[in-house]
């Protein structure tokens, strides 16, 4: 198994396989040299598999949720042999699916290609971990903890030294792509010098990574089994990768959407799982609170370790065919809608998340958002025309769709963890509806299968204090610097601000200053006139100072509405409180 690095398709593929990317694209994966972390067991995970099941009312819901919390029978998993496809094992998942699931041994996507910096070390967070991610001078991303082991200095603060490889800055400590010490700038003694670099205590933990999907995955365990298992290519695609877009039937059909959110992965994959919360929470976004938005959700298939489906049918008045939303352990929640929503939501640390959200549907196609029923094809156009600005749908769709629901988490966490344990939700929440099956069942999943999640809260006391509307809002920290698409918009804004406030003062310095010339040469002017017998003069210079001094006005009033637009766009990629009573 080899990773490509071609900077048009990367993935996995065997050594045999059939690859459209240069031999000289291709790079092995690497074996890591100094290995800490101790081993995780875990099966490979997969998607659910599809059936039939439904819930009538709420305890209906329930009781059909737990009769498919099952415990054996086959679930379809990556193939490692063929990794581009989805294949069936009956004897190891029967195995397989009397195990918890274990957040290590597994892959995540910690970072949209567009979003990295490829000249400097890059921050990130995965399970409570503090990780780096740089690129080496072959072009290949890898995955440090970000620490340097001498006196424990973030790495995400170092830089890519001459030589390609991460340099801390602290002291000069030097690291190779494996993760092995090669300088200590201090130790004068040659022999001391080797020594001390090859000790393990000098070395940095290193993860697996590859790219797929236009994003960055780190695999959560840098064990010696997991290295060798890599080394030898049977880590395996992402359970979470997009069979359709590996097997290149599908592409996406935008860039990848970027945001840290402060909130927990357990509350975010409820709202994530949970169709029924968008014609109110995005009112006037994507939703609309006046329509007819009565549905069904019911359980499609079995619960496994790998996930599960649920089959929404919104009402028939509502204009909207019935569609699947299938959770994949352990961060991805498709709506398949046509084009499917893509969401990843990565448990970064206790109380955020980043999410990535994406559309991918068949090659050929230029449908780039679910159809809204009703909606006037001169508006759908419209938004087609301005989807194609990347920055100008952020700021008017995802980011709102991101504020739309974040305040109300943020406050429904903390209570649900003042009163209880992630497993109170039974008690606390009254949901009737069988619109709530959803819900349900990814609560159910998290009990049964994932509640040993390193940043899942126990209590309160594990997340972070609440915090305020500037915060919670913050678009710059939590998206906009990340992404090139925003950041270069806001910075052209600032740009444009600056150019017009100097423009418009100018212009109309000039026509202020001229209107003071016109009228101090006018009692001269009229004097002469007077004398010559006329007074058309002085009605034409009063003419002339009046409308020059009204032309001044007038650029002055037209550049501070067009700084007070911009200023006002400017803020959309800073912080916009959202107000759901405005809406």
């Amino acid at each position: 198994m080899q990773l490509c690095s071609s900077t048009t398709l990367r993935h996995l593929h065997r050594s045999d396989a059939k690859c459209a990317c240069k031999p000289s694209a291709r790079a092995s994966l690497p074996f890591r040299g100094c290995l800490k972390r101790p081993l995780h067991v875990i099966s490979d995970q997969g998607f659910a598999t599809a059936g039939s099941a439904a819930a009538g009312s709420i305890s209906a819901a329930a009781t059909a949720v737990e009769s498919v919390l099952v415990l054996d029978g086959p679930a379809p998993a990556v193939d490692v042999k063929n990794s581009s496809k989805v294949a069936e094992n009956p004897a190891e998942q029967s195995q397989q699916e009397s195990e918890k699931f274990n957040w290590y041994k597994t892959w995540y996507p910690v970072a949209a290609l567009t979003a990295l910096k490829t000249d400097a070390p890059n921050a990130v967070y995965l399970l409570g971990m503090r990780l780096v991610v740089w690129q080496d001078k072959h072009g290949a991303w890898r995955c440090f903890e970000d620490l340097c082991p001498h006196r424990l200095a973030p790495l995400s603060e170092g830089r890519i030294d001459e030589s390609g490889q991460l340099q801390c800055t602290y002291h000069g400590w030097t690291f190779n792509e494996q993760g092995s010490c090669s300088s200590i700038p201090q130790i004068v003694d040659e022999k001391a010098h080797k020594t001390a670099c090859s000790s393990n205590r000098a070395c940095v933990k290193a993860y697996p990574t590859q790219v797929l999907h236009d994003l960055l995955w780190v695999y959560a365990d840098s064990s010696p089994q997991t290295w060798a298992a890599a080394s030898a290519g049977k880590l395996g695609l992402p359970s979470s990768a997009f069979p359709e877009l590996v097997d290149g039937d599908w592409d996406l059909k935008r860039p990848w959407f970027q945001r840290d959110v402060p909130l927990s992965f357990d509350v975010v994959m409820e709202n994530a799982t949970d169709p029924a919360h968008v014609a109110h929470s995005h009112h006037g976004v994507i939703g609309s609170r006046y329509t007819d938005h009565r549905m069904d959700i019911s359980l499609q298939g079995p619960v496994r370790t790998g996930g599960f489906k649920t089959l929404v049918a919104p009402v028939e008045s509502s204009g909207i065919p019935p569609y699947e939303v299938t959770y994949v352990a352990p961060c991805l929640v498709r709506w398949d809608r046509g084009p499917t929503i893509t969401l990843n939501i990565i448990p970064t640390r206790k109380g955020w998340v980043r999410i990535f959200v994406n559309f991918a549907g068949p090659k050929g196609s230029d449908r780039t958002r679910p159809d809204i029923p009703g909606m006037p094809p001169l508006v759908g156009f419209i938004l087609d025309q301005l989807d194609k600005h990347i920055w100008l749908q952020h700021i008017s769709t995802q980011n709102p769709i991101i504020d739309g629901d974040t305040l109300f988490m943020h406050a429904a966490e903390r209570t649900l963890y003042e009163r209880g344990d992630h497993s109170s939700w039974s008690k606390q929440y009254y949901m009737p509806a069988t619109a709530d099956a959803a819900v349900i069942t990814w609560r159910k999943w998290l009990d049964k299968f994932g509640n040993s999640l390193p940043v899942l809260p126990r209590t309160a006391a594990d997340l972070p204090p609440a915090l305020p509307r500037e915060q919670v809002f913050d678009r710059y920290n939590q998206h906009t610097k990340h992404c090139p698409h925003c950041k270069a918009a806001l910075r052209n804004a600032e740009i444009a601000i600056g150019t017009v406030a100097v423009l418009a003062a100018v212009a109309s310095a000039s026509f202020v200053v001229a209107a003071i010339n016109a009228a101090a040469a006018l009692p001269a002017a009229a004097g002469a006139a007077a004398a010559a017998g006329s007074a058309s003069v002085t009605t034409v210079g009063l003419w002339l100072v009046a409308n020059l001094a009204g032309l001044a006005a007038a650029i002055a009033a037209v550049g501070g509405v067009i700084v007070a637009g911009l200023l006002k766009l400017r803020q959309q990629f800073i912080f916009e409180d959202y107000v759901h009573a405005e809406h």
